[in-house]
């Protein structure tokens, strides 16, 4: 089944089927705002508002929160080891 999917900036797009549209989500090529509707259908709806690319685009935010929360905890724990090798230099 074909999917016609336009963003919010107005381009559009034709997919061959859902799994191209998951790939396109999970390379972030389309964001939560971008609009779908099977060909053929009248009514565009909003990847957000449809629940299994709602879950990719939240499981992609977790991951996003989870990457930085590690890399400022690493960021710490090395300012804290170039502090304690100057300390014990001294």
């Amino acid at each position: 089944m074909r999917y016609e999917i336009r963003s919010k900036e107005g381009g559009e797009l034709v997919v061959h089927d859902g799994r191209q549209v998951i790939m396109l989500v999970r390379q972030r090529f389309l964001e939560p705002d971008d609009e779908i509707r099977r060909e053929g259908q009248e009514k565009w709806r909003k990847l957000k508002d449809i629940p299994e690319y709602a879950a990719m685009f939240k499981a992609e935010k977790y991951d996003l929160r989870r990457f930085q929360q590690i890399l400022i905890f690493t960021a710490l724990l090395g300012a804290v080891a170039v502090i304690a090798a100057i300390l014990v230099q001294m």
